[in-house]
């Protein structure tokens, strides 16, 4: 059965996993070759340049072959003109669903080696991804790592377009310095981003997000690259020139940071696990000579002094960010969900969206809102059913409120269930009106009781029970009363 969003020819659609600004993914079997695929149906594709970086996008994925990159199937359009891509189903959720088979430093150093592999290809095209995060890395049912979704990615010598006028593309926790910046990036900023993954799967936490876009980005410039405990202090040579400040001063090539994690590997297991000194680990060549750590008490207390800084700072995009959550959460618990107008809890959280699109409180705070206001069209629903209001009035009965919960959240039992609920009236109204020879009464109850549920078994079979029983002539009346009262009844709702 297809997803009511979207029909694509040859491919059965089972439903919406995933959604963003300008993109909606869909899980969907391709019907030729009975597979599962995912399909990323472009969004808003009015804008400017949007179809060309989408079509760019596919062609370039399906170009590379390495089983650390996601693999695409096809490229077309909709009946609407909207591109889509279908691409391989990854079944086996991302990094963040998977953070626990990470917790030994092998299966970490694995994963980090697969996809500097992955990006080493990326890179030798000439494209850099510049969104390398935990939720674009998925995995298959093998456990392989998948790098996805180059919706931003660029041309290595393409200084113009998105990078331009301070733009920060990218996910803050996990930008370079100078990505934070706006400034044009090389290759490096990806493995700087890969070094932030390594580093969070270590530490257990990212030591670089702060609480909102603007202090995550002073982190990344300013605070030094953190000490791993002791148990990890041999992969400090590797985390460093991972998360050197300076692009000149990290790993060069994903190539390189590759050979480096597989020389770690084969080393004996003593010098891997020793903390008593550095492991026989030899630093790129492009470090060698190089004083990396500072040195004397003036750089001690400008190090000081920009912790300070990035600790204590709050900008005035900060400062009215921490203000409308604060209404937000007031909203919320006073129970002002989508109402009144600019004085709710989703109004304030998606002005903050638009202030830090990453903010994770937003975020959060939105899909409370969502399931806050799903219980209460549920209860009003029922409240409805209770006092025998089916259809009426107008936007205050049993299947509007139904029918907005499961817009919603098209899976939610309650709002399905209530909907089976007013059907099952519908039913019993239509077969009482049969019992007591009240045709027209029958004929009503029918009418609208197929208007949401089509298929309904029992309502098609009293339909064809009304339609032998009502002769020709009043099948006419009520033809043609029946038209009218429809549209009496579309007015009122």
């Amino acid at each position: 059965m297809n997803y009511p969003d979207i029909h694509i020819p040859g491919y059965t659609i089972h439903g919406q996993i995933g959604h963003g600004g300008m993109a909606s993914v869909y899980l969907a079997t391709q019907e030729s070759l009975n597979r599962k695929v995912a399909i990323k149906v472009l969004r808003n594709s009015a804008e400017d340049g949007v179809n060309e970086r989408f079509i760019k996008e596919a062609h370039f994925i399906a170009s590379l072959a390495n089983p650390h990159i996601i693999t695409i199937h096809d490229i077309s359009t909709l009946a609407n003109g909207d591109y889509y891509i279908a691409m391989e189903y990854v079944g086996d959720g991302d990094l963040a669903d998977n953070r626990h088979h990470f917790r030994e430093p092998a299966a970490i150093l694995q994963l980090i080696r697969q996809i500097a592999q992955g990006l080493a290809v990326v890179h030798d095209r000439g494209i850099i991804h510049r969104d390398v995060k935990p939720a674009n890395i998925l995995f298959r049912e093998d456990g392989t790592a998948v790098l996805t979704d180059f919706g931003i990615a660029k041309d290595v010598d393409n200084n113009s377009d998105l990078t331009q006028a301070g733009s920060s593309l990218g996910s803050p926790a996990y930008s370079s310095p100078e990505q934070a910046q706006g400034q044009p990036l090389d290759i490096t900023t990806d493995i700087y981003s890969l070094g932030v993954i390594l580093l969070e799967l270590l530490l257990g936490y990212n030591p670089y997000r702060g609480d909102s876009h603007t202090s995550t980005a002073i982190n990344h410039i300013q605070r030094p690259i953190p000490a791993l405990p002791d148990e990890f202090a041999y992969l400090q040579p590797l985390l460093d020139p991972m998360l050197a400040k300076q692009p000149a001063d990290r790993f060069q090539s994903c190539h390189e940071l590759a050979d480096t994690i597989a020389t770690m590997a084969d080393a004996p297991a003593g010098v891997r696990t020793t903390t008593a000194r550095a492991p026989a680990l030899v630093p790129p060549r492009w470090l060698k000579g190089k004083m990396v750590p500072l040195a004397g008490a003036g750089a001690g207390l400008v190090a000081i002094a920009c912790v300070i800084m990035a600790l204590t700072y709050e900008s005035e995009t900060d400062r009215r960010i921490r203000e409308l959550l604060q209404r937000a959460e007031q909203g919320l618990a006073e129970g002002r969900y989508i109402s009144p107008e600019q004085d709710n809890a989703r109004y304030y959280y998606r002005q903050v969206l638009l202030l830090d699109d990453n903010n994770p409180a937003a975020a959060r705070g939105l899909r409370a809102v969502t399931k806050k206001r799903i219980e209460a069209l549920v209860i009003l629903g029922a409240e409805a059913l209770e006092h025998d209001r089916l259809h009426r009035p107008k936007d205050d009965n049993a299947i509007h409120y139904y029918r907005e919960a499961l817009t919603l959240d098209p899976d939610n039992p309650q709002a399905t269930a209530g909907i089976g609920q007013v059907t099952a009236e519908y039913i019993r109204r239509a077969r009482a009106g049969l019992l007591e020879d009240d045709l027209e009464r029958a004929d009503y109850n029918v009418k609208w009781g197929l208007r949401i549920s089509p298929d309904n078994r029992d309502l098609l079979a009293l339909r064809s029970e009304l339609d032998e029983k009502m002769p020709a002539a009043k099948k006419f009346i009520r033809d043609v009363f029946g038209k009218l009262r429809e549209a009496v009844d579309s007015e009122e709702g």
